[in-house]
């Protein structure tokens, strides 16, 4: 009866304000437009009770100021109204006739500390040995040294990546953090203001996952000065720097690991998980990453806790890196017999807030990481839950957990995920933590992980594709595009090398409708700074189009998504565009009247600013 037109959520409209500190005042709204309702009220948490408060009409909205809670103990509220002498709940859980449970009612978390930048961001990501070679005088030669059966050798950019038999992860295309360095304009104009890269720290292999030494850049991609030189250019033009580590494992070339092997009672074979019978305990049963034990307190001094800490050392000067992004962080610390990985979260989050106190933690998971999110561990996701898997649905892949070999040779659906379905998707995902939390996630469809989508021929179309590409910088959150998606790069699918070819600097084979697409929703991040903590509804018009709608204080802003085969006309009958009088296509400039039909050409999608 009230869906999509009596609302509230957690944002900029409806809270403000937004962030707040203990015992603030905080004016929190509900939209009922013209809907005749009475009795409007709002229900929070205080002092262990629920406490009631009356809400007064002010335009299509209705409002009350209640006090944000002091201590550890965050605002949890929901709403009542009565229509036609019935009363009715509002929450995330929709309307109900029975006031709803906790877990589904409204949170705003007291003195929130994630980034607020991280909202208005536009990152992008990069595997550092195959973006651009910068500085030729630490390129790798052919035979340099060997590892886990590989012979190291060099290649250039107008090579193809071999499959792992082959290259066995030592087949090196010398890109470097000089290299990045160079290209800083040519991200600055395609709108990024973050970086995220790949590990970098001494390793043995291209993908460096496995660290050898953790206070060290790889001199491969240029060393420590490189880093420094790399953070400094960087942040003159505005773009934070987030850096992969997996303190989950080692390599097992680190020295760590040689003298544990040569010695099972040294202090180093203590950092190391060990079975029964003197083996030790391998990521995954991988044989070059041995885990790491954090029952060894004197390892998590050295790896974050101490003053001098490894994870510390790169957020000083003259580093001053942003971020960590932290590799298998759900797999940290567990046996069979240990449950270590939240105590040592909470520990890496408390003993790096020391140093940076805007510092931005992204684990890596896979799944609904709600458990992670409250405030105390993550400041968020690689979103391939509530983003990646199901973009990829809806231009008609199988999820990924549903195909063999852990989805790197993409299976197809039968029928793919209709605009129905992907907005019910969407709206849950998002509502499985708390509120603040959707605000911060690193959303994605892409990564040096899984198979790039547009390689995937068998579904590619490219106006459905610009689409999904759309959609990714319209979700709360910060969209992180990986490197070359913009421009079309080669690849294919089967494994992780086919996901990791090196970058195409030749613009003559650049896909410029996809670029320009991504440098179109860059400038709209860039220059709607409301965007970033606006309201999200997402509204099926049809099956096969779907109204992704940003609602700010001043504007808002209307993507229709959209994968209809054939020409088609729209109408925009949402109450939540009712507070605007007319859109303007941020492509062509062109202006409509809001109760206008809109045109849509076949599977091509639209996006709009309200005003």
């Amino acid at each position: 009866m009230f869906k999509d037109i009596i609302s509230s959520q957690v944002s900029s409209e409806f809270v403000s304000p937004l962030f707040p500190k203990q015992g603030d005042d905080v004016e929190i709204k509900i939209y009922t437009g013209n809907v005749n309702v009475s009795n409007v009220s709002a229900f929070t948490n205080r002092f262990g009770l629920e406490w009631r408060y009356e809400m007064k009409k002010a335009g299509e909205y209705y409002s009350c100021i209640v006090k944000a809670p002091y201590k550890a103990e965050n605002l949890r509220y929901y709403f009542s109204f009565v229509y036609e002498d019935r009363t009715y709940y509002l929450s995330k859980k929709g309307f109900t006739m029975w006031a709803p449970a906790a877990k589904d009612q409204y949170t705003l978390v007291t003195d929130y500390t994630s980034p607020k930048y991280i909202a208005s961001s536009t990152c992008y990501q990069i595997f550092p040995d195959r973006f651009f070679n910068g500085d030729k005088s630490n390129d790798v030669k052919d035979g340099e040294y060997e590892f886990n059966g590989g012979v190291v050798s060099a290649h250039t950019f107008d090579e193809i990546p071999d499959d792992y038999e082959k290259a066995r992860c030592v087949d090196f295309f010398n890109g470097d953090l000089k290299g990045i360095e160079e290209k800083l304009p040519y991200l600055k104009d395609l709108g990024i203001t973050v970086l995220y890269i790949n590990p970098i720290l001494r390793s043995r292999t291209v993908h460096r996952f496995d660290c050898i030494d953790y206070f060290n850049v790889d001199e491969k991609l240029g060393g420590n000065e490189a880093l420094s030189s790399l953070t400094s250019k960087a942040h003159e033009l505005g773009i934070k720097i987030i850096i992969d580590i997996s303190i989950n494992h080692t390599g097992s070339d680190h020295e760590w690991f040689k003298k544990a092997q040569a010695d099972l009672n040294s202090e180093e074979a203590s950092y190391y998980y060990k079975n029964d019978d003197g083996t030790f305990l391998y990521w995954q049963n991988v044989d070059t990453l041995p885990q790491l034990n954090y029952n060894n307190q004197k390892l998590r001094d050295i790896v974050y806790r101490s003053e001098n800490a490894a994870m510390k050392k790169f957020l000083l000067p003259p580093y001053s890196i942003d971020g960590w992004r932290l590799d298998v962080a759900p797999e940290l610390g567990r046996t069979e017999t240990d449950q270590l990985c939240k105590e040592v979260w909470r520990e890496v989050r408390a003993s790096l807030r020391e140093v940076k106190d805007d510092l931005y933690l992204v684990g890596e998971d896979w799944n609904d990481a709600t458990e992670y999110l409250e405030g105390d561990m993550w400041d968020a996701t690689m979103n391939y839950f509530g983003s990646g898997r199901l973009l990829r649905s809806w231009m008609g892949e199988k999820d990924r957990f549903q195909c063999q070999g852990w989805g790197h040779s993409p299976e197809l659906e039968k029928y793919s995920m209709d605009a129905y379905t992907l907005a019910e998707a969407l709206k849950d995902t998002e509502n499985a933590s708390q509120d603040l939390a959707r605000f911060f996630r690193m959303n994605l469809f892409d990564s040096h992980d899984t198979p790039r989508l547009h390689n995937n021929l068998s579904i590619y179309n490219e106006d459905i594709y610009n689409g999904v590409v759309m959609a990714l910088y319209m979700l709360p959150g910060m969209p992180n595009i990986y490197y070359g998606d913009e421009i079309g790069i080669d690849g294919k699918l089967g494994s992780v090398e086919a996901s990791r070819y090196p970058m195409q600097w030749n613009e003559e084979k650049w896909n410029k409708k996809v670029l320009n697409v991504h440098k179109l929703m860059g400038k709209l991040r860039k220059d709607n700074e409301d965007l970033a903590f606006a309201s999200a509804y997402y509204i099926p018009l049809n099956k096969d189009t779907l109204a992704i709608i940003r609602k700010g204080k001043e504007k808002g802003y209307l993507l229709l998504m959209n994968k209809n085969n054939k020409n088609s006309n729209v109408k925009l009958d949402i109450a939540s565009l009712n507070t605007y009088s007319k859109l303007v296509d941020i492509e062509n400039n062109q202006s409509i009247d809001i109760n206008s039909e809109i045109t849509l050409d076949a599977n091509k999608s639209r996006v709009f600013i309200a005003y």
